[in-house]
């Protein structure tokens, strides 16, 4: 699906993906940490606040994993689509059909699909 009724936080491996910085230039890095950033899932964007957060569609051709970046929302910045899949009670984010991982809390888009770097989203319901 390409869009989420509700408001969620992304987390990996138990740590929330952290709010864009003050002053952050656009295609910052997504990190993890404690200050978590508040997205909506919406036509395959998805958007926290005045930015968005996806992959570049300028990528390398390897197979390693590929930067999640921060693009300001304004911008004309070309970008993969970001889907959900509902499993259960609860979605799983894919980034151009690749799921998250954290690695020293840089945020990446894992290609090769391990589960070794699990994410899961909070879907605040509350807020309906």
């Amino acid at each position: 699906m390409d869009s989420i009724p509700s408001p969620f936080t992304i987390e990996i491996d138990g740590k929330p993906i952290v709010k864009v910085s003050d002053g952050a230039e656009d295609r910052t890095h997504a990190k993890t940490g404690t200050d978590a950033a508040v997205f909506t899932l919406k036509d395959s964007r998805l958007q926290s606040d005045e930015w968005i957060l996806a992959r570049s569609l300028a990528e390398d051709r390897s197979l390693l994993p590929k930067k999640v970046l921060w693009f300001k929302a304004d911008s004309d910045a070309a970008v993969h689509a970001v889907t959900a899949s509902q499993e259960g009670d609860s979605y799983r984010l894919k980034f151009a059909d690749a799921g998250l991982m954290a690695t020293d809390g840089e945020v990446y888009a894992d290609l090769l699909g391990g589960e070794l770097y699990p994410s899961r989203m909070v879907v605040y319901t509350d807020l309906l």
